[in-house]
This record gives C-alpha cells, structure tokens and sequence, in this order.
C-alpha cells in the first residue's frame, strides 16, 4: 500500500521523471521548429517572399497528414529517427546554401515536416505514457520548445548588424544541426507506449513498458494497478464502433480545434510588426535593441509558469485567465492604432509596446495548454487523426493570416480588435464548455470530454 502512494504522490516528480526523460529528444525538434516559425511571423533580418514565409506551415500539414498515417506503423524510437534526420538534413541545407532563396525554402519544407511529424507523435505518446499526476507536464514540452527556439532567432535577429560578415541563416542552420544531432542521440531515452503494445495483444512488452516508465525500474503492485487501469482504457475504447468513436470525438474535436488555433492571434505577424512599429516609433531603446529580447524572454516565461501550474494548479483557470489577459492587451493596442495620431505619439507607442508585452506573457501562460487538452480530448481509435486535423489547422489560420495582411495602421487596428473580440468570446464559451482534468487518467479525461457543458474550475 505505501508503494501505491508513493507512486500517485502528485509530489514525487523523480518517481514520474522516465516518462518526461523518454521525450527529450522531441524537446530539440521543437526548438528547431521555433526558429522556423519566428521568421515566418516576422523575426527575420532578410525579407524574403510569401512563399518563403508560408512553406514552413505547408511542410507541417504535409508531416501530420504521414504521422496520422504511419505512427502506429512501427515502434516509436524507429519514428523520431525519421524527423531528427529531416531536421538534420534541413539544418545541412540551410548552412551550405544560406544564400539562396530556393534551398532555404527546400529547408523549411523539411523542418516543417518534421515537426509535424513531431507534433502528432509526441501529442500521442506523451498523453499515453505519462501519469495522471504528469501529464500536464510531459505535454507542455512541445510548446515550452517551440517558444524557447523562437525566443533564440527573436534574440539574434533583435542583435543582428548589417556589419556582420556572415549569413544569420548560416547561423540558424547551425543552432539546427546542433539541436538536430542532439535530439538523434537522446532518441535512445525513448520508451514505448504501453497503449500501442496493448492494442496490439503484446501485453507482456506492455507491463514492461510500465515498469520502465516509472521509478524504482521494479515490478510492484502499484504498477500492477497502472497497467490494469490502462488495460480498462484500451479495452474500453476498442469495444466501441468505429462509427460511433468517431461520432463521440466530434464534440470534443470542435472545442479543442478552436482552443488550439487562439495561439495563432497569440503568435502572429501582425502582433510582430506591431511591435517592431511601436518600438521604433517610442524610441524606448537605445544602443541595445531591447523590446524584442525582453519580448520573446517573457514568452519564455509565460511558458514555463504555464508549464509548472498545469499539474500543480490545473489548466482551466490559469489557461483562460491568461487568454482574458491577452485579449484585453490586444484590444488595447488595437485602439492606439485606430487613432492616426497617437500613431506618431512616442507615448502611446511606448504603452502599445508594453500591452504587446504583457499580452506575451499572458500568452506563454495559455499556449501549454492547448497541448495537454489536445492529448486529452479524443477517443483511441480517432485520436492520431483529430490530433493531425487540428495542428493542421492551426498552422493554416497561420499561413491565412501571413498571407491576406498588408501592414497599415488600419490593418494593425482592424487585426487586433478582431483577433482581442475573438478571445475574449472564446474565454467565455471555454468557461462552459472545457472541463479541468488535472489528476484524472486518460479514461477520465476522455469521459470529461463526452460532456458538453462544464462549470467547474478546479
């Protein structure tokens, strides 16, 4: 019986840390993917064309589409090969032909589509492997990645000198290669998801996947009683009907698809130059370009107080009070632009560039969350395919907004109202309709998300 406790002790971080160690590796790839998807909002030193800037979000489509496909293919250490391998190569190109337009669009093809080779599989296994006392942790490693690595070309770019006799892709492509290599050497960390082997009647590979996955490496009763709970949860979702399955996670596909896509008016091009605008207009820096840096190391910081209260707090309150904030921020840079003169104004472009700032915070706080409800929300059978659909279409409000915005005030105004008008409905739909499922097993999790209304915040 103290054993028993000892492992669901929601303190004993070293008892659960195999299952966060098993997905380093994805940590690296993700940071990668960071550098890629700050050019591609604006954090770049060379202005390129639209193709160059959307190829990135049409590389991920292609790489959740194959995930979808091929992740119950083979076992998972052989998957993550194939995306560290892509990066590396991506980061290859990059370095030896940092100057031409059409590799390094060749290069962001192949990132894209290892991150959304990436994305699918870590979503999956993470939510399958972690404990109902870890899993809010495991999962907020994909996004705690992708902000750090956009947080190294934010701070690069913001630095960069005309007067540097070097390609700052050469530069980035470097930082790839290095996090690709290591990302490849940490796959070894990797452990099988105990779901896969039991869909697969391999329980006893299943039952040793479990005792590897938690501390002290030894089989005891309270791992017995893991592997049972997860044997229920297969069981349960394999005796329902595909057809029926599929009708069940539609609800729960709405609610997390539009949660998902709030971080593209978190992170945006609009936003971007936004900000790039007012800092220059307020002249709040001087020798040191300092609003980027301290910009993207608030995202950073947002991410990690998300990533510490999602097990210890829970994600429904934090989540959408973050969301609340953003909103209000980003209305309030929407009606300095609306004004032309405050426009021109260094004082009220200094607040704008404070709102943006907060507003990231803020965001860093929501964005990992989206990831845990992702993992949480879909039954087995549909699960990879729904997880693909919505990063899916994240990244192509992404690819919209970069797409259809020419920067104006006016656009600037029109773009952060709307996008502020958008979130604050959302927070107010999201407080009815998502559910807090800290500390609750998938199966729990999964039954949350059958219900349609949810009042409760903790």
């Amino acid at each position: 019986m103290t054993t028993i406790n000892y492992i669901d002790s929601p303190g004993q971080f070293w008892t659960n840390q195999p299952q966060s160690n098993s997905l380093v590796s994805d940590v690296f790839v993700f940071l990668t993917g960071g550098f890629h998807l700050a050019v591609s909002v604006g954090w770049s030193f060379y202005a390129y064309d639209l193709h160059f800037k959307i190829c990135w979000f049409i590389g991920i489509a292609i790489g959740c589409v194959l995930a979808a496909l091929l992740i119950n293919w083979t076992r998972r250490r052989w998957f993550i090969v194939s995306p560290t391998l892509l990066v590396n190569v991506s980061a290859i190109v990059t370095i030896s032909a940092c100057e031409n337009t059409i590799a390094l669009i060749a290069a962001r093809y192949l990132n894209g589509i290892a991150i959304g080779l990436t994305t699918v599989s870590f979503i999956t296994h993470a939510s399958e492997i972690a404990s109902e006392y870890h899993r809010g942790f495991c999962l907020s490693l994909e996004q705690f990645g992708l902000i750090a690595g956009a947080y190294v070309q934010i701070l690069y770019t913001a630095l960069w000198s005309e007067e540097l006799d070097f390609n700052p892709y050469c530069l980035q492509g470097i930082f790839c290669i290095v996090f690709g290599v290591v990302a490849l050497a940490l796959s070894y960390t990797s452990i099988e998801s105990p779901v896969l082997h039991l869909r697969q009647g391999d329980e006893p590979e299943a039952l040793n996947c479990v005792v590897r996955l938690y501390r002290p490496k030894i089989m005891s009763n309270s791992k017995q009683v893991i592997f049972d709970k997860l044997k229920e949860y297969v069981t349960i979702n394999e005796s329902i009907s595909p057809k029926m399955s599929l009708l069940w996670s539609l609800s729960p596909l709405l609610r997390v698809l539009v949660y998902r896509s709030m971080l593209s008016f978190i992170v945006a091009l609009p936003i971007t130059q936004a900000l790039i605008l007012s800092e220059k207009i307020s002249n709040v820096s001087s020798i040191v370009n300092w609003p980027p840096i301290l910009y993207g190391l608030l995202a950073v910081i947002g991410a990690l107080v998300g990533w510490a209260t999602m097990d210890a707090i829970g994600r429904k309150a934090v989540s959408l009070f973050a969301l609340l904030c953003v909103a209000g921020m980003t209305i309030g840079v929407g009606i300095i632009f609306h004004n032309p003169m405050w426009v021109i104004d260094s004082t009220k472009m200094a607040i704008a560039c404070a709102l943006l700032m907060i507003a990231q915070i803020f965001g860093g706080i929501f964005a990992p969350s989206t990831t845990v409800y992702l993992g949480e929300a879909f039954p087995l059978q549909w699960k990879r395919f729904f997880i693909a659909l919505t990063v899916i279409v994240q990244y192509m409000v992404d690819l919209i907004i970069v797409c259809t915005f020419t920067f104006t005030t006016h656009n600037e105004f029109v773009f952060c109202i709307s996008a502020g008008v958008i979130m604050f409905v959302g927070v107010v739909v999201f407080s009815f309709t998502m559910p807090e499922t800290r500390k609750t097993t998938l199966k729990e999790a999964q039954e949350q998300f059958s219900y349609e209304l949810h009042l409760e915040f903790h």
